[in-house]
């Protein structure tokens, strides 16, 4: 699981986001990663990544989501 704790309460554009359910929705919408909200399993400042997929497409993940943290304000 990954820990966006201090990514809670940036803001993107005039979103601000509050919690995990915000940040996965704004990932999906801004860099088309989806990922599964802490919340989820009772761990609200995580997200939970699955990695059932090819190492190229773990690495281009993990470029947008770094391309998205680079966006909050």
């Amino acid at each position: 699981m990954i820990n966006i704790e201090k990514y809670l309460g940036k803001k993107l554009n005039r979103d601000i986001i509050n919690n995990s359910m915000d940040f996965a929705a704004k990932l999906l919408e801004e860099e088309q990663v989806a990922v599964i909200p802490g919340r989820a399993f009772g761990l609200d400042n995580y997200l939970r990544v699955s990695y059932a997929t090819s190492l190229d497409a773990i690495k281009e993940g993990l470029v947008r989501i770094n391309k998205f943290i680079e966006k909050l304000d």
